[in-house]
């Protein structure tokens, strides 16, 4: 019998070193599945069950339709019984077949009117109050979902929550994220009044404690309606992160981290979709708007976020409903009569690749108007 050549046996090395390799791997994502998959689950937000039209349901066959929350747990506030409120809410359209995401981003002071559901009376008017206090104690989610259905007739198939202090272990735990802040992000202590600069202008290495300052912080001209821009930027940053430096196995890590954090309808393995779907997206194809209005007093409630019912009509209609399903502006529920203390904005919307290429401007407008102060300071010294 011949001798096995040199090529041969070479060849038989590299199978079974691969084959190691792939049991490895295997057992390393066996492992971290492990550690995740037992701490994602539904938690107080609860079995949803958003009630809608059928007409509406079936829209779901053409898209994948997620509800991502942003719970605010701050001891600081009255908050129903130990329950937060939605600091941060945000609806995603994924169109798997045509690779794009649509997300509408809504103010957490939206006046929704006067009834809860199931005549739960508004104790501010704000729809962050919804989920905590709506009818159904049993399943939190449902008071937003079926909240979002009256107002906006948005269907939700899945929902992810995620305590605002997450996003403080999650990017420490990644070691922070590079961001560009589009302006000087300012503080104000509710008890001294005295200003702090959480962050200046510029890309900055940002840290989870400043994510959360930067995420929550409403100390603008327009409150919530630039609040909602300068999470853009943060969006824009995270996307890119995870596009592009996050493995398989960094995903598994820091949802192991966060998991405790979050209650949501998907399990570890639709998650794994979502990932597979998302790496196939390319941030041009990431549409991001924000409902459209401004600042309002409404049945005494004070300052609160009121959305222009016609112009959020269209934009839902263009964005997020087929061109064969629109949705009249009378059909939605969105309060109408009322004036604006300082006007209306209406959000066209953009890319988050539009978001990142504003981003690069702006950083190039700050080194080229920071070369020039120098220049003019050196010509001043000679």
């Amino acid at each position: 019998m011949s001798k096995p050549t040199k090529k041969a046996s070479a060849l038989k090395l590299a199978l079974a070193v691969l084959a190691v390799l792939l049991l490895a791997a295997c057992g390393t994502m066996w492992y971290l599945y492990s550690q995740v998959a037992p701490a994602l689950d539904e938690g107080e937000a609860g079995q949803l069950n958003q009630v809608k039209d059928p007409d509406l349901e079936a829209e779901g066959d053409r898209t994948y339709n997620l509800l991502l929350l942003g719970i605010d747990y701050d001891t600081d506030r009255d908050y129903a019984e130990g329950k937060g409120n939605t600091d941060v809410i945000l609806y995603l359209q994924i169109d798997r077949d045509a690779g794009t995401v649509n997300a509408f981003q809504i103010p957490r002071d939206t006046y929704y009117g006067e009834d809860m559901g199931e005549g739960r009376k508004a104790i501010e008017g704000k729809i962050n109050e919804v989920y905590a206090n709506g009818p159904d104690q049993e399943n939190l989610i449902n008071n937003i979902a079926n909240m979002m259905y009256e107002l906006f007739k948005l269907p939700v198939d899945d929902y992810v929550t995620i305590d605002m202090a997450a996003f403080k272990t999650m990017l420490n735990n990644m070691g922070g994220i590079e961001m560009y802040v589009p302006w000087d992000i300012v503080t104000v202590d509710k008890n001294t009044g005295k200003e702090d600069v959480v962050a200046k202008q510029g890309t900055h290495l940002i840290s989870g404690d400043t994510a959360e300052l930067i995420l929550r912080n409403r100390n603008y001209a327009t409150a919530d309606y630039q609040r909602l821009e300068t999470q853009q930027y943060f969006y824009a940053a995270l996307v890119k992160s995870l596009l592009e430096d996050y493995t398989l196995a960094d995903y598994y890590s820091t949802c192991k981290v966060i998991a405790h954090y979050i209650n949501t309808s998907l399990d570890i393995t639709d998650i794994w979709g979502l990932y597979g779907t998302m790496l196939k997206v390319k941030p041009e194809n990431i549409y991001i708007v924000r409902a459209p209005g401004g600042a309002a007093h409404i049945n005494g409630h004070k300052w609160v976020y009121y959305i222009d019912r016609e112009n959020c009509a269209r934009i839902l209609n263009e964005h997020f409903r087929s061109p064969d399903k629109p949705v009249a502006a009378e059909d939605l529920g969105l309060a109408t009569g009322y004036e604006y203390i300082s006007g209306m904005n209406v959000d066209e919307g953009r890319t988050m690749g539009s978001v990142m290429s504003a981003a690069e401007e702006g950083q190039q407008e700050l080194n080229a108007s920071s070369s020039a102060s120098s220049g003019s300071s050196a010509s001043a010294a000679d």
